[in-house]
C-alpha cells in the first residue's frame, strides 16, 4: 500500500494545465515541420510557417497556443494499492484547474449549464473527470485541453456490425470535410471504436495519448490515410483506440482536434511527480509576409476592390464581437434603431481573447467560427458594416448579404493566437463589458495577416 495526498494531485494538475496550454508536442512539431519543408503551395507553406512560429512564441512567452483554452478533461488512473489522503480528489482537480486558469490569465470558457444557465463560471470549472482503478501503486494523470472549434465537429455513429471498413472511412472522411477550416487544420483525429456510444467517445479522446498501436490498428490507420490522401493537407495525425462491444453494435466515435492537440501527462510515484518528457527543439522559420498586400482599415474603397484569395496585412481600427455580443447588438438595434457602437464602414473580428497578462496589451487572440454569426449578417452589412473577420465558411444567406452590400469577409488563420496578439497595439472595451472575453473591444492592429474569402 502507498499513501498519496490529494494535494500532490492538485499540484500535478496545475502544472499539466500550464504545460498542455503552452508546450507543443514535439512529435507533432516534427510532423508539421516536415509538411512545411515539403509544401509546394505558397499559401499552405505560409500557413504552416505561422503555426510553427506560434508554437515557439507560446513556448518562449509561456502564453497559450490558442485563445480558446478550452474545457479541461482529466483521465485519472489510480493504482489499487494506493490510499488517498487529504481532501476530495475531484475538489483537488477542480481547485488546480481554477488556480491555473486564474494565475496564468487563461480564458474561462465554461458555463454553468448547457441549456438552463449559460452564465460563465469564471473559473473554467468544473473539469470533466474520468477515473478508473488499475493495478499498481501509482497514479497516472492525463490532461486534455479541448477547444470548441474542433469539438463542435466531433461526432459518433452507431454502425451495423456488418459495416465495412470503407463505410467507416467514408464517415470519417465526411466529418473531416465538414470540419474544414472551422477546426483549424491540419487536424489530429482521435478515433474510438467499440464499447457503447459513450465509451467509444471517451476512447476517442484517450486515443490522443497513445504512442504505439497493435498491428491491426496500424493497418487500419494506414488504410484510412489512403482514403484521406486527397485531404493530406487537412490531417496531421490519426490516433486509434478499440475495445470489445455488443454483438449487435459497432460504435465509432471521432474526436476532431486542431493541430495543437493540447495534452500532457504525468505519474505520481513514491510522492514524486514525474512528467512525460517533451524536449523542445525549434527550427528557424523565415519571414512570410513580404508578398502580402498592405491595407488600411480606413480605406473602404480599396477594401471593396479586394478579390477572393488576396492575402493582406491589415492596419487600423477594428472591433471584436462574437456570439453573446451579436445577440445583444441585435437586441439593442431592435430597441433603439441604432447600434451601441459605430459600424458604418467598420470591421468586426469574431474573437474573444484570453485575459491579458501584466506585460501584455491583449492576451492571445484568434478567430472563432464565423458561421455562428451568420444570422446577423443581413442586419449588420445592410446597415453599413464593411467587413468581418473569422474562420470557416459562411452560409449562402450570409454570403448573399455580404455581396449585396458590397462588403467583404476576411479569414484569419486559426491556431496562431500568440502571433495575432502581437499585431494588436491598442485595445479598449466599448460595449457589453459584463460579457468578459465576449465584450466588444476596439482594437488598433498593425499588419494583421488575413485572406479575402468573400
Amino acid at each position: 500500500m502507498h499513501i498519496i495526498d490529494t494535494n500532490l494531485i492538485k499540484q500535478a494538475v496545475y502544472i499539466l494545465c500550464v504545460k498542455a496550454n503552452t508546450e507543443y508536442n514535439m512529435g507533432l512539431y516534427n510532423k508539421l515541420y516536415s509538411l512545411y519543408q515539403a509544401a509546394s503551395d505558397n499559401n499552405y507553406k505560409i500557413k504552416l510557417a505561422n503555426i510553427l512560429k506560434n508554437i515557439k512564441l507560446a513556448y518562449d512567452t509561456k502564453r497559450p497556443l490558442c485563445q480558446d483554452t478550452g474545457q479541461v478533461i482529466v483521465f485519472l488512473q489510480i493504482g489499487q494499492d494506493v490510499i488517498l489522503s487529504g481532501g476530495n480528489i475531484s475538489d483537488a482537480v477542480n481547485s488546480a484547474v481554477e488556480s491555473a486558469y486564474i494565475d496564468n490569465y487563461y480564458r474561462k470558457s465554461v458555463v454553468k449549464n448547457a441549456i438552463f444557465d449559460r452564465t460563465n463560471t469564471d473559473t473554467n470549472t468544473p473539469a470533466i473527470i474520468y477515473s478508473e482503478i488499475v493495478p499498481g501503486d501509482e497514479i497516472n494523470i492525463k490532461l486534455l485541453i479541448k477547444g470548441a472549434g474542433s469539438e463542435n465537429y466531433s461526432t459518433v455513429k452507431m454502425f451495423n456490425p456488418s459495416a465495412s471498413e470503407k463505410e467507416i472511412f467514408e464517415f470519417i472522411k465526411e466529418s473531416v470535410i465538414t470540419a474544414g477550416e472551422k477546426s483549424c487544420p491540419p487536424l489530429v483525429l482521435g478515433i474510438g471504436i467499440g464499447g457503447t456510444l459513450d465509451s467509444a467517445a471517451i476512447m476517442s479522446k484517450k486515443a490522443f495519448f497513445k504512442d504505439t498501436n497493435t498491428i491491426p490498428e496500424d493497418k487500419f490507420i494506414n488504410n484510412l490515410r489512403q482514403m484521406l490522401s486527397g485531404f493530406s493537407d487537412s490531417v496531421l495525425d490519426i490516433k486509434l483506440m478499440t475495445s470489445q462491444t455488443h454483438i449487435a453494435c459497432l460504435p465509432v466515435a471521432l474526436t476532431i482536434n486542431c493541430h495543437s492537440c493540447r495534452h500532457f501527462e504525468c505519474r505520481i510515484l513514491n510522492d514524486k511527480i514525474i512528467y512525460k518528457e517533451n524536449h523542445a527543439e525549434f527550427k528557424e522559420i523565415p519571414d512570410t509576409t513580404e508578398s502580402l498586400i498592405k491595407i488600411s482599415a480606413n480605406d473602404a474603397d480599396k477594401i471593396k476592390m479586394l478579390k477572393k484569395g488576396d492575402r493582406i496585412l491589415l492596419t487600423g481600427e477594428i472591433y471584436t464581437a462574437r456570439d453573446a455580443a451579436h445577440k445583444l447588438i441585435a437586441e439593442y438595434y431592435n430597441e433603439h434603431n441604432s447600434f451601441p457602437f459605430e459600424i458604418n464602414n467598420k470591421i468586426i473580428f469574431y474573437a474573444g481573447p484570453c485575459p491579458k497578462a501584466k506585460n501584455e496589451i491583449i492576451g492571445p487572440i484568434g478567430p472563432t467560427t464565423s458561421a455562428r454569426m451568420d444570422k446577423y449578417c443581413d442586419l449588420l452589412y445592410s446597415n453599413g458594416l464593411l467587413a468581418t473577420i473569422g474562420k470557416g465558411e459562411r452560409s449562402a444567406g450570409c454570403k448573399e448579404a455580404i455581396l449585396k452590400n458590397h462588403g467583404r469577409y476576411f479569414t484569419a488563420q486559426g491556431g496562431i493566437a500568440c502571433v495575432l496578439a502581437r499585431c494588436v497595439k491598442k485595445t479598449e472595451v466599448v460595449a457589453f463589458e459584463q460579457l468578459g472575453t465576449e465584450a466588444v473591444r476596439k482594437l488598433y492592429v498593425e499588419d494583421m495577416p488575413l485572406t479575402v474569402e468573400i
